[in-house]
């Protein structure tokens, strides 16, 4: 996988990871809804800040819910001495953009013409096929932290490739991975998004594996940071994913995949960006761990690849 470039935005950006919920009004929340049509998104933004009332009262936009193939799991509370923690993530597609398409991008590729493309949201899971351009938002739902993603190649017997580092870099801004509820993050940043590429690799390249990590403190020197990519020692990168990786509920969207990008959640990436409000969208994917309150939060990403015709 490689990381492209658009020219320029034609509307805007995004930025956030994370989330700490008490367990038992959480967990009786999701009893509730289970057996019900879905789980209300309203269950894992209540950390977002609310939107200030301005001029007459307005009904706030009606909600999507969620479902999860563990809804037994999601609503039980977590054993003695954890938490809930939650992150949201949306995995973003390129494709053409239309004429009904409220947000665009303009991209330019070697000598080829600029071409307006728009992005619309993916459900996890999806295959990707060689040449795809995503991007991928992350929101923390509950508490502040540091955000760090690493990137591995996985291969068809399973193994993993160098973990490259590619969030933060020297390139990003000050502050940028500081993350807390309602605060968006792009993954690579506007205006580059990834290119699907499978490597050569003799062992088959099958996926890309994305570890987001968010820690209550820096785990990494800024001084160590470079332009690009750093590669991580594989000691390092296994040895915070035994001390604090854990078995998460995933939670996908109900109708969320195919729908294009809003204006808001566009320019949630700018520097001086409101933080999201909890009638603003929501993040298609939500993962829901129970951890010590003191560890890291540790999620596994896969990106895989439509498998090659012979």
């Amino acid at each position: 996988m490689i990381i492209g470039r658009t020219l320029r935005t034609v509307s805007g950006w995004a930025c956030g990871i994370v989330i700490v919920l008490s367990a038992g009004s959480f967990a009786t929340a999701l009893a509730q809804e289970e057996g019900s049509k879905g789980i209300k998104a309203e269950e894992f933004i209540r950390d977002r800040p609310t939107k200030p009332a301005v001029g007459r009262r307005t009904v706030a936009p009606k909600k999507p819910t969620y479902k999860s193939s563990h809804i037994a799991a999601a609503a039980a509370v977590p054993p003695p001495g954890k938490v809930f923690a939650q992150v949201g993530v949306t995995l973003w597609r390129f494709r053409p953009s239309t004429s009904g398409d409220k947000t665009k991008e303009l991209v330019e590729e070697g000598e080829s013409e600029r071409t307006e493309w728009s992005l619309e949201r993916m459900e996890e899971g999806t295959l990707l096929t060689p040449g795809q351009k995503v991007r991928l938002s992350i929101e923390s739902l509950s508490r502040d932290g540091y955000l760090y993603v690493i990137n591995r190649e996985e291969y068809a017997d399973g193994s993993l490739g160098d973990a490259r580092l590619i969030f933060p870099t020297k390139k990003t801004l000050e502050g940028a991975n500081r993350v807390k509820a309602g605060k968006m993050v792009y993954i690579p940043g506007p205006p580059n998004y990834f290119r699907i590429k499978p490597s050569s690799s003799s062992k088959g390249h099958v996926a890309e594996v994305l570890t987001v990590l968010v820690s209550s403190k820096p785990l990494i020197d800024p001084r160590q940071l470079s332009e690009t990519t750093i590669t991580l020692p594989k000691e390092t990168v296994e040895g915070w994913e035994m001390q604090w990786a854990t078995q998460a509920t995933k939670f996908e969207m109900e109708g969320g995949a195919g729908r294009v990008m809003t204006e808001k959640e566009q320019s949630a990436a700018s520097a001086d960006a409101a933080s999201l409000s909890q009638d603003d969208p929501v993040p298609q994917t939500i993962y829901r761990l129970a951890i010590k309150p003191e560890d890291a939060l540790v999620i596994r990403l896969p990106l895989k690849f439509t498998p090659l015709k012979p």
